[in-house]
């Protein structure tokens, strides 16, 4: 402990707060607490009591250039207040004058802190000192308590505030929680106290527009006078204060903001060592591939690191994908040579680094970050460190991931944008589009977007089709016209029967001369006029006539309701639709279903779309998937899928034809095409296409073959029971003849295969084809399907 009177402030402007040091506030204290409690304590308070008093003059008022004296009675005080094992050479704690930023009595601890080798004040500690908000505290502490103390009112203050130093040899910030205990000091008043009207004090306490103004107006300190002492202790909570300013950063975090230097500077404030250099980075991913340059100043500063150390950018990425791949803590209080580790280290070395310390950062057990110390003296890298960054890792975890997070979402945003939703197989290569289009547009400021495409891919093209799909809509359109017009002849006719009026005869007369018109077949004009009838004439004319004649209110609105999208009128045109909607929808279903097995053999890419049945591309080799080898057996294990699955389709539409509410058929094609073509992702239509004038050619095959017929006949190639393969030249198919003997061997296909040559289409000659019939189970009971068309259940 020392006696030495040390003043804080360098501000020689009149300090209004008239102070005296005196220890008989304390000496009350104490007779008080011996007074209300008997126990061990109050004996030694008593003790401390007595020789306290036994000092000559203890009750005078002691001047500052007396302290000496009185250093038995300071020694007293801080045995009385002090735990019995501090250690005082840890300890922060100290006497000062009543509200003066001056200490006259404390531990070689609290010393230490604030002066400097000279014995002098520390340069630092008084320019921290001298401020407004210093001074603004200290008069909220001595309102406080003179409002407590003569007015028995509570003031919001707080006796304890935040200290920001920085250290003159490290550069690097502290915190220091500086606490006031005010309970020894007296306080007189010179004159009479007036009265305040605490409802508006505390109106402005609470909207913060001055009651400490209106207080120093009412309450001068001039007229006041404090005697006794303050007692201050100081705790370093350096880390606390830099984990609340990491918390402030993440919750502001803004998508796009590089925050990751504000965040090293505040874990090096944390380390409280200028030997330290701190480097934080999130581990981002394209592809599987660990990328470096997705945060601007991050990439900046990485690679001014490695310019200045001369260490080559890609030894540094290098190690670090090699890190996430096993990532573990790395814990080397010298670098010393060690046999068998990574060259890094060598560069380390060369760069002067003296420890090291390499921390996997996780986030729900997947790697986000890495925390990297370098220490670049001998000696100050020990295992404190881990325990020193302990309570900030839930933070950077939180920081790292948000980052990632942000990053995947401009990415997918782009994407979006850009492109559409997008299949595993091929979003690999949307992402690096993408991420390439942002990084020209944040170092040129505009971009254009690079084309996606894939080279040499193997196509499949599949069709089911709905069989007579047309005819069976204009059937069904047909029935409901026929519908509407016989409900409308009765309507009129009971009109007629209630009032007879010329014009209601002649609208039966429309009405049964368009219901002989398409009794057989209705056209496309047809619909229109018709609908054009009931609109313009018919509709207006119910109408009044329902709003004349209220009798005929109840069958004219029976008519409108049948004549609604859940009336009777549509009944065939519901049943028609709703009969399509299971089988795409069943089909879609068992596409998907089947699209995740092969996807789980070779990723390709598959895209189905709706006409009045299903279609669907798959295209697949190297270029779609280039970190998997491809070979020719996953194109011939894709054309079996392909053939089998219209085999199973066929079977099953054939099973629930009696359940539909209108029995449909489908029919299934497929095109061969025995040569590699290019595709290309076109931006306006959001789909793949071909590329290049001759697989321009497979694409209009594709869209001609559906309706072929077979050469010198009328007959469709596709037929309900049978799938139809489509090609160009017998080597086409020879692998195809090889599947289809393995479904026949398998019981799925029957035995016949039919051979046969096609008509010519436009632009089209030599088509050939073959076709095949699916072995029909009897004994396949019907598949149990729901209203969606998703199958429930199908049993053998």
């Amino acid at each position: 402990m020392e006696v030495s009177l040390l003043n804080l402030s360098n501000d020689r402007t009149r300090d209004p707060v008239d102070a005296a040091l005196s220890v008989v506030p304390f000496v009350n204290h104490l007779k008080e607490r011996i007074k209300s409690r008997r126990d061990v304590r109050s004996q030694q308070l008593s003790y401390i009591l007595d020789r306290l008093q036994s000092f000559p003059h203890w009750e005078d008022d002691i001047t500052l250039d007396k302290l000496d004296s009185f250093a038995g009675i300071f020694e007293l005080i801080h045995l009385s207040l002090a735990a019995p094992l501090t250690d005082e050479n840890e300890t922060l704690w100290a006497l000062t004058l009543p509200f003066k930023p001056q200490l006259f009595y404390g531990t070689n601890a609290i010393f230490n802190l604030l002066r400097n080798h000279n014995g002098e004040v520390k340069k630092n500690i008084l320019e921290a000192s001298v401020s407004d908000e210093n001074e603004h505290h200290r008069l909220n502490i001595i309102y406080s308590i003179i409002l407590e103390r003569f007015y028995n009112y509570s003031l919001s203050a707080q006796h304890g505030f935040i200290h920001n130093i920085k250290d003159e040899k490290s550069g690097l910030n502290k915190y220091f929680l500086l606490d006031f205990d005010t309970r020894f000091i007296d306080i007189e008043f010179d004159g009479t106290l007036p009265e305040i009207a605490f409802d508006n004090l505390k109106l402005l306490e609470d909207s913060r527009l001055g009651a400490l103004d209106i207080l120093q107006q009412f309450l001068p300190l001039e007229k006041f006078k404090f005697k006794g002492f303050s007692i201050i202790r100081i705790k370093d909570v350096t880390t606390q204060q830099v984990i609340e300013h990491i918390k402030d950063i993440i919750v502001n975090l803004s998508p796009e903001k590089n925050v990751y230097a504000d965040i090293t500077d505040a874990l090096r404030e944390i380390l409280g060592s200028p030997y330290f250099d701190v480097t934080l980075m999130p581990v981002v991913k394209l592809n599987g591939r660990l990328i470096n340059n997705c945060f601007d100043n991050l990439n900046e500063n990485m690679r001014q690191d490695c310019d200045k150390y001369n260490m080559p950018i890609q030894s540094y990425m290098e190690a670090i994908q090699k890190f996430t791949e096993q990532p573990e803590v790395i814990f080397r209080k010298n670098l010393k040579p060690v046999e068998g580790e990574d060259k890094l280290y060598d560069i380390l070395r060369g760069i002067g680094v003296k420890g090291l310390l390499v921390l996997p950062i996780f986030f729900q057990k997947q790697i986000v970050g890495i925390l990297s110390v370098y220490s670049w003296e001998d000696n100050v890298m020990n295992e404190n460190i881990l325990a020193t960054l302990e309570p900030a890792i839930p933070l950077l975890e939180q920081l790292l991931q948000t980052s990632i997070d942000d990053f995947s979402i401009t990415l997918d945003n782009v994407v979006k944008e850009k492109f559409t939703s997008l299949q595993p197989s091929v979003e690999w290569r949307f992402n690096e589009v993408a991420f390439d289009y942002l990084q020209q547009k944040k170092s040129k400021g505009k971009a254009e977007v690079a084309q996606v495409y894939f080279e040499d891919v193997h196509p499949l093209y599949g069709a089911i089709d709905i069989r007579n799909s047309t005819l069976e809509r204009n059937m069904a359109l047909s029935a409901d016209m026929q519908s509407q017009l016989q409900f409308l002849i009765e309507l009129l006719d009971k009109l007629r029967h209630k009032k007879d009026l010329g014009i209601v005869s002649e609208m039966i007369y429309k009405c049964r001369k368009w219901s002989e018109q398409i009794s057989e077949f209705i056209t496309s004009d047809d619909e229109f006029l018709l609908n054009l009838f009931f609109e313009e004439e018919v509709t207006p004319f119910l109408l009044h006539f329902q709003q004349t004649n209220p009798s005929l209110k109840e069958p004219i609105n029976d008519y409108f309701i049948a004549i609604g999208p859940s009336g009777v009128a549509f009944n065939n045109r519901r049943s028609l639709e709703t009969s399509l909607q299971m089988l795409n929808q069943m089909i879609g279903n068992l596409l998907e279903q089947m699209n995740v097995e092969i996807q789980s053999t070779y990723p390709c890419y598959f895209e189905k779309y709706r006409s009045d049945g299903v279609e669907y591309d798959i295209y697949i080799g190297q270029s779609i998937t280039p970190d998997k080898e491809f070979h020719p057996l996953y194109l011939k294990n894709l054309r079996l899928w392909q053939l089998n699955s219209m085999a199973v389709i066929a079977k099953l539409t054939h099973a629930i034809k009696q359940e539909l509410p209108r029995k449909l058929e489908t029919t299934q094609l497929i095109f061969v095409h025995s040569n590699t073509i290019d595709i290309s992702f076109r931006s306006d239509e959001h789909r793949f296409d071909v590329e290049g004038a001759y697989n321009i050619r497979y694409e209009m095959i594709k869209k001609r073959i559906d309706k072929v017929k077979i050469k010198d006949t009328e007959q469709r190639l596709t037929q309900p029971g049978k799938i139809a393969l489509v090609y160009f030249h017998p080597k086409d198919v020879e692998e195809y003849i090889s599947h289809i003997h393995y479904l026949q061997d398998q019981q799925i296909l029957t035995e016949e295969i039919e051979f046969l040559e096609l008509e010519e289409l436009q632009g089209v000659t030599g088509l050939k084809a073959i076709r095949v019939s699916v072995l029909m189970d009897d004994e396949l009971n019907t598949p149990m399907v729901d209203k969606d068309g998703n199958i429930v259940s199908v049993n053998h």
